[in-house]
């Protein structure tokens, strides 16, 4: 029998108050797989956990049940600091007491005490049966591979060149800079985008670390966090490199509104992009001018609002005013989105100047008049209940952005998840950098349609996520995992009983299994990559024989804890 050590966490009476811990440790005296029980006042201290590990040492007894806090809480970081004394993650176990226990049964004392009990015998069946995975590491190469050079992604490979990284910079089109390179000024301040991005445009055309890869496309990717594959050919040259990281900087494209509001029929009925080269030219003079907003946005097919249409039309509208002082300008909106003081404010001032902004619904969207060029639109207006037609010899539709054309090839390649419009959604909210894939990130409005402002935010944000692994000379499989904590294990294949019905492959989340043939055997077994893996367990629940295992978590320790739980 397993000698096991239980450790009881007092957390300052925080758990006692509630748990009567001495009941426990009584209970557990005769408990012939125990050798000894403890009670500490507090186990988040260095020098406690210290004595804690020498003790542990010194008895043989290395299997450990610690009954304290959350992982959540310090729990994990206690386990951490065992580590650091050289006693194996794999022994230890771990069961929350105060949040779980004290905190939430705080009026009912025989109840949680009762509870702890259940929960230790538990551990003990646990630590009984528990078996350690095999441990892989992997060296990380230096280099980042980042896809698009638009704010985002130049903001993303000058962040990652400052701390000596190499940077690849793909582009599919002939120049960084992406969409902002294309507009007049942007919002909220009048910036001149030649300017706000001039420092980023010199970098990648002068820093030595990163080298930009113009007219680009991607044709496979392989490998893991620490060592990806990577071809692509770029000005018809294939090149093949080997990055530690990805960032996914792909940023997206404009709708164009065929087949609404006349566009493409009438003269001088334009959309949002096709005006900022006007003005760009110094050709958008107009004595009345309507914007439209939710041109495409907001409907059956595309029922999201891009965010960056209401700003770019309040834009617009201040430059064709700056233009002409006497231009009427109205902007017809179901709501105006501009969230923030600072959009706000910037929409206050639209007012002030004199733009007048009329709310129409989604029953009743405006109606384009004219023969040859747009005349007039009519408008009902949802406040007042009338009916009016305004004057207009320029009519400019704001559509939305929608997600980029190679975005359904790079989720395949990469194996992150698109949403159904398309874009790069991975639902993780507090870590909206990351993916599902470690090594592999997303920033700007690859993501999700943002301002240039946000892009480069979000871009040096997935730069800071990438450094936290380029940083590192090695990593291990067992670091990468979705909750706190190291990883839960790596499920364990028994080759002789596999018979590669491919269960697994077809339920893992994180294309972490794979089928191939072993020398000597007929049909496929199947091959778990460890770095990839994130240990959720879905390939053990679909076995039908067993041949999956988790060895941390394996039958044995399982059906063990569900016996203590309600034998």
């Amino acid at each position: 029998m397993k000698n096991i050590s239980v450790y009881f966490c007092r957390c300052f009476g925080e758990i006692d108050q509630t748990v009567n811990l001495k009941a426990i440790q009584a209970r557990l005296s005769g408990n012939h797989r125990v050798m000894s029980s403890v009670i500490i006042d507090y186990l988040c201290r260095a020098d406690t956990v210290k004595r804690m590990a020498l003790q542990l040492k010194e008895s043989g007894a290395e299997p450990v049940l610690i009954a304290a806090c959350s992982l959540l809480a310090r729990g994990d970081r206690v386990i951490r600091d065992l580590e650091k004394e050289s006693i194996r993650r794999s022994s230890i176990h771990l069961i929350d007491v105060r949040e779980g226990c004290a905190w939430i049964h705080g009026n009912d004392s025989a109840g949680a005490t009762e509870k702890v009990h259940k929960l230790i015998d538990m551990g003990l069946a646990l630590l009984d049966h528990k078996k350690p995975s095999d441990d892989v590491s992997v060296s990380v190469r230096r280099d980042a591979l980042i896809i698009g050079a638009g704010p985002a992604g130049m903001a993303a490979a000058v962040s990652l060149a400052g701390y000596g990284i190499n940077v690849h910079l793909v582009e599919r089109g002939a120049t960084p800079g992406g969409m902002p390179g294309l507009l007049s000024r942007l919002y909220p301040h009048d910036d001149d985008p030649a300017i706000t991005f001039k420092p980023y445009l010199e970098a990648v055309e002068t820093n030595p670390k990163i080298t930009f890869y113009p007219r680009s496309k991607l044709t496979s990717v392989a490998g893991y966090t620490g060592e990806f594959t990577v071809r692509f050919i770029s000005n018809k040259e294939e090149y093949h490199i080997h990055p530690g990281v990805i960032i996914v900087a792909t940023g997206a494209r404009v709708l164009l509104p065929d087949g609404l509001y006349r566009y493409g029929e009438l003269k001088n009925v334009i959309t949002l992009m096709e005006l900022e080269t006007r003005l760009k030219k110094g050709t958008a003079d107009a004595n009345s001018a309507v914007f439209i907003q939710c041109v495409g946005a907001r409907c059956a097919e595309r029922p999201y609002c891009s965010t960056i249409c209401c700003p770019s039309s309040i834009k617009n509208a201040l430059r064709v005013k700056e233009q002409n002082g006497d231009a009427d300008v109205f902007v017809l909106h179901r709501d105006i989105m501009t969230p923030g003081s600072i959009l706000e404010s910037y929409y206050r001032k639209a007012m002030a100047q004199g733009i007048m902004f009329v709310r129409f619904t989604e029953e009743n969207p405006p109606v384009i008049i004219g023969e040859n060029r747009v005349e007039a639109v009519a408008v009902y207006d949802a406040v007042t209940g009338l009916t009016r037609t305004i004057n207009a010899d320029m009519a400019v539709l704001s559509t939305p952005l929608i997600a980029g054309i190679d975005n359904h090839n790079l989720s395949d390649m990469l194996g992150i998840q698109i949403d159904r419009y398309g874009f790069f959604r991975e639902i993780y909210p507090m870590h909206p950098m990351e993916t599902r894939m470690d090594g592999v990130f997303i920033c700007g409005s690859a993501r999700w349609p943002v301002s240039s402002e946000q892009a480069v935010v979000q871009g040096e944000a997935a730069a800071v996520k990438a450094l936290a692994v380029l940083r590192q000379t090695k990593v291990n499989a067992s670091a990468f995992s979705r909750v706190p904590g190291a990883k839960f294990g790596h499920p364990h294949v028994n080759t002789d009983s596999c018979s590669g019905c491919g269960n697994c492959v077809a339920v893992c989340p994180f294309d972490a299994i794979c089928l191939q043939r072993i020398d000597g055997k007929y049909s496929c077994v199947s091959r778990v990559n460890k770095m990839r893996c994130k240990a959720c367990g879905n390939c053990v629940s679909v076995c039908p024989n067993g041949t999956m295992q988790m060895p941390e978590h394996n039958y044995l320790s399982v059906c063990g804890m569900i016996e203590k739980a309600f034998g």
